[in-house]
């Protein structure tokens, strides 16, 4: 029996409005699972949201776009070529990535991240990396 363990950080966008801000829900940033699992991972977001975004990181490497979610939409944009084990859902302020039949191989640092639907200067990504 294996075990993947799957971390994830929260990235904040920062606009002319403050109230934009995504977290690990109930601050988990560690999962860990055993191989052929389904994992969730989880966070939560405050105002409104344009779209939700996912990222995966593998050490030494740089994020890699997973999936793209827009609010109220039920058709989740892959990215090009898609991961098609990866599904996303969105539950009123809640993003889940969804990793079906998880493998060693998705062991990596995930980011959360979302558009805010309001005007102005153009986003700017901030990491928060929990200790």
């Amino acid at each position: 029996m294996m075990f993947l363990c799957s971390l994830t950080v929260f990235m904040v966008i920062l606009e002319n409005c403050s109230a934009q801000s995504i977290t690990p829900l109930d601050n988990k940033t560690q999962v860990h699972a055993v191989e052929h699992e389904t994992v969730t991972l989880s966070c939560k977001y405050e105002g409104r949201a344009d779209n939700l975004q996912w990222f995966r990181q593998y050490p030494g490497s740089r994020p890699e776009f997973l999936l793209l979610k827009y609010p109220g939409a039920s058709a989740v944009v892959p990215a090009d070529p898609p991961f098609p084990r990866l599904d996303a859902k969105v539950n009123e302020s809640r993003v889940n990535l969804i990793i079906s039949s998880a493998t060693v191989s998705d062991s990596a640092l995930y980011y959360c991240a979302l558009r805010p639907t309001v005007t102005g200067n153009p986003a700017i990504l901030y990491k928060n990396s929990l200790q």
